[in-house]
């Protein structure tokens, strides 16, 4: 039930606006040290109850001075794996004098934007929770304005940047926004969720032996335990559980351009843990993804990831999930744009919407962790990805 804080420091140094991203080792990480919020901490982790060090810059978020709070969102987390978690997704400006004289530190560096957007082109580089906070900046997703922004201006969309970053009211869409939201709200009107705790042991198909908790079927996640040693975390000793998934899974969208406007093909996602039943999520999202190529129960869309034209490919990588939550757990995350004239079969639970209606739904927590950790890798500035 608790709620953490996942937090990056921004300021303007000569007409560039930067953010204060952290080098963080964390026990699931596959190489080790990814990059991370300026602040990324558990409540129990901040309010010190595992009797650590106190986490730096954590004053900044929960004091920030008046005006400097740009973005402040409550935002979820895997709901197919936790139980209605919510994190607090934050921006906080800092005057450039002030982030000058913050206490040095080799773990931090002040980005840019474009730089960030470089180095999510590599693999398992930039981490789960610096995803969904760069995902909730509304901005045109690295077309330079960023590098050049005055201080507190956020509103981008309006005239700086193309039109698919403009409010839906000034853009081609093909539903409405009202249209999306009764779509949404008739599936949630329509479908039920009970959940019914149970015992460990009482769970059927589920194995114990002495290092992990697993799946009979061998496809779904095991959990498993660490014991961590370190010297560069508020806590330098203790043992935790971790979600481990075999293979690769795989995080995708489609996109198109209807009247040169960006639409992605958002699903209406059902999972046990999700606050409000449906919430809006990237078009294919399976942890298992592999194993159900050719399959008749395969996911709808999920042929359309296998062997993409290189020349429709706005981006591909392999992204890390939490590592303080997995164990070098993967997705392949990848962004393919269809042709203009693509028709795709009708899906009950699948809608295109524009990239600035997009943007808006998320603002208000109703795009999931997937789709706000791909949609941080959008970069339409960008040439095609190898």
């Amino acid at each position: 039930p608790e709620i953490g804080v996942l937090g990056i420091l921004t300021t303007v140094f000569d007409g560039a606006r930067h953010y204060l991203m952290q080098a963080k080792v964390e026990p699931g990480n596959i190489n080790g040290v990814q990059l991370s919020p300026t602040v990324q901490a558990t409540f129990s982790n901040y309010s010190r109850v595992h009797r650590g060090a106190s986490t730096l810059f954590l004053d900044q978020f929960l004091a920030p001075a008046r005006g400097g709070v740009l973005i402040d969102h409550l935002q979820g987390e895997q709901g197919s794996r936790f139980l209605r978690k919510r994190n607090r997704n934050m921006v906080v400006e800092l005057p450039a004098a002030q982030a000058r004289q913050l206490p040095h530190n080799d773990r931090f560096r002040w980005m840019t934007l474009h730089q960030i957007k470089q180095l999510l082109r590599q693999d398992n580089l930039v981490n789960m929770d610096a995803r969904s906070v760069l995902a909730c900046i509304p901005t045109g997703y690295g077309q330079g304005h960023l590098e050049s922004a005055a201080p507190h201006d956020f509103s981008f969309f309006d005239d700086s940047v193309m039109p698919s970053a403009r409010p839906p009211r000034r853009q081609v869409s093909r539903h409405t926004t009202d249209e999306i939201i009764h779509w949404l709200t008739d599936l949630r009107s329509r479908h039920h969720l009970h959940l019914e705790p149970r015992a460990l042991d009482q769970l059927e198909d589920w194995v114990f032996d002495d290092h992990s908790i697993h799946h009979a079927s061998g496809n779904i996640f095991a959990v498993i335990a660490v014991a961590v040693e370190t010297t560069v975390r508020e806590v330098q000793r203790w043992t935790q559980p971790l979600l481990h998934h075999p293979g690769y899974g795989l995080n995708g969208f489609l996109m198109q351009r209807v009247a040169g406007v960006v639409h992605l093909l958002m699903r209406a996602c059902l999972y046990p843990g999700n606050r409000e039943i449906f919430e809006l999520g990237s078009t294919v999202s399976r942890s298992n993804a592999d194993l159900y190529v050719g399959r008749p129960d395969a996911p709808r869309y999920l042929d359309l990831f296998y062997d993409p034209p290189q020349e429709q490919l706005r981006y591909a990588a392999v992204q890390s999930e939490e590592g303080g939550r997995f164990y070098h757990y993967q997705n392949r995350y990848m962004i393919r744009e269809l042709p203009a004239d693509v028709e795709l079969d009708p899906s009950p639970t699948h809608r295109w919407m524009a990239l600035a209606q997009v943007q808006d739904f998320l603002r208000h927590g109703y795009v999931n962790i997937e789709g706000r950790n791909l949609l941080a890798c959008l970069d339409l500035s960008a040439a095609p990805a190898r």
